[in-house]
């Protein structure tokens, strides 16, 4: 943290609070911005002119962690703007910290700017709207041009499914002294997108689920990504880990031939200087497609602020307004695909222009856990879940022993929602909302 930012988080700490009126009576509002300099250092350039067009004045303070802004809220103190995910949005709301936006946004014409599902997206249990979708993305497979044409495989494309990315995988595996060990990985998808996968194979999954559940759809996906590692065509997690290389990195320098991460990925973007490709993840035979979008997050304003129109403003600007966030995905009426090809050449003969579009035509939303799961559960039910997951990873449980443990793991989960229930201090509204939820479980 700069010695500017610092000491900016020390003013909001011990004053009454980080948004007000300045001298000249206009609005001042405090965002936790991403402590990325790039993005505080384009803001700063832009802010003066806002402030002269909107008469609000705002002031970054760079994000120091989730903590730090826990323990601001819990001071009283919170920042007038900041990110939240689902999960947490809705227990912050719940515990009355964040501001209805409901209050500030009726009959703003900004709302019908917005893809409607980005505003959808920020509703609670009770009907309140508490957060506002500040940028999507979805997901794609990226494979090195040059290992495909000496191979002599064909690129994919739009119309591949899961078998068609598992035969180029086979054959894009390279192991020249037959050790076992590739020199050249056929494909390399990281754990945390198998989720993706699940969505693809129209696994039934209910969002803000209470409990944790997998069903048959989920457990083929799992048994499939286990075959691609004892099959040698994907590295595991431990090698992984021994070559020391970041997913890019095993891309960029031919470690594996496809890799599945974020669309778009500036960094990714940015990075590779081979000649590449991306594409759709893959569908599951004849099933329907069914594409991730992240949807799962946005800017949320706190209750505490001073000056709740002038906050509204600000979060407007930022979305649709500061260039470094320009084209923004959440904008209907914003030429995203262009914009970014405009800004990266590159990626005009990539495949990016169709992954998009099919995401936006076969839109199956954000399924990931903190989404998938109950706010008020998901963190208890990611505790236990997850060094379950680890290790069936790691090939020391099978599937099969992994749902085993699902009913203990969700008797947990229920006596610790039902203590909560008690002794959270939640708005009537969200107190209703999770015991008719516990109501209709099977006792």
């Amino acid at each position: 943290m700069t010695n500017r930012a610092a000491a900016l988080l020390a003013f909001c700490l011990i004053g009454a609070g980080c948004g007000g009126k300045t001298n000249d009576g206009a609005g001042e509002i405090v965002y936790n911005s991403s402590a990325n300099a790039v993005e505080i250092q384009a803001l700063q350039s832009e802010l003066p002119e806002f402030a002269r067009e909107s008469g609000v004045s705002v002031k970054l303070n760079p994000f120091s962690g989730q903590e730090k802004l826990y323990a601001m809220i819990a001071a009283g103190q919170a920042p007038d703007i900041f990110y939240t995910n689902a999960a947490v949005r809705d227990r912050l709301a719940a515990e009355g910290h964040l501001l209805d936006l409901r209050d500030v946004s009726s009959g703003d014409p900004f709302l019908d700017r917005l893809w409607p599902q980005v505003v959808e997206d920020g509703r609670s249990v009770d009907g309140g709207l508490y957060s506002m979708g500040n940028w999507s993305f979805t997901a794609g497979v990226y494979y090195n041009k040059d290992l495909f044409d000496v191979a002599g495989v064909s690129y994919p494309d739009t119309t591949w499914t899961w078998n068609d990315m598992v035969g180029a995988a086979e054959a894009l595996t390279k192991d020249a002294d037959r050790d076992g060990k590739p020199e050249q990985y056929g494909l390399f998808i990281p754990s945390h997108f198998i989720e993706v996968f699940e969505q693809m194979n129209r696994t039934p999954i209910r969002k803000n689920a209470l409990y944790v559940s997998i069903p048959d759809e989920s457990a083929e996906v799992y048994r499939k990504y286990l075959d691609l590692m004892d099959k040698g065509i994907m590295p595991d997690l431990l090698t992984v880990q021994a070559m020391g290389m970041q997913a890019v990195q095993m891309l960029a320098g031919g470690k594996v031939a496809m890799l599945v991460e974020a669309v778009p990925n500036q960094g990714l973007i940015e990075a590779l200087q081979i000649r590449w490709g991306v594409a759709p993840i893959p569908r599951f035979g004849q099933k329907p497609p069914s594409y991730f979008r992240s949807g799962s997050g946005g800017l949320s304003i706190s209750a505490r602020t001073a000056d709740p129109e002038s906050a509204w403003k600000a979060l407007k600007w930022i979305i649709a307004g500061a260039s470094i966030y320009q084209p923004n995905p959440v904008l209907r009426d914003a030429d995203f695909v262009g914009g970014w090809e405009e800004r990266y050449p590159q990626l005009k003969d990539s495949g990016f222009r169709d992954v998009w579009n099919l995401s936006l035509e076969h839109n199956g939303g954000d399924l990931r856990s903190f989404v998938r799961y109950s706010s008020w559960t998901s963190a208890r039910i990611l505790s236990l879940l997850q060094p379950e997951f680890d290790q069936l990873w790691a090939g020391r449980i099978t599937v099969d022993q992994l749902r085993s443990q699902i009913p203990s793991i969700n008797e947990q989960v229920e006596r610790e929602l039902r203590n909560d229930v008690t002794r959270r201090h939640w708005k009537p509204e969200f107190r209703d909302a999770v015991e008719a939820q516990l109501a209709r479980l099977p006792q």
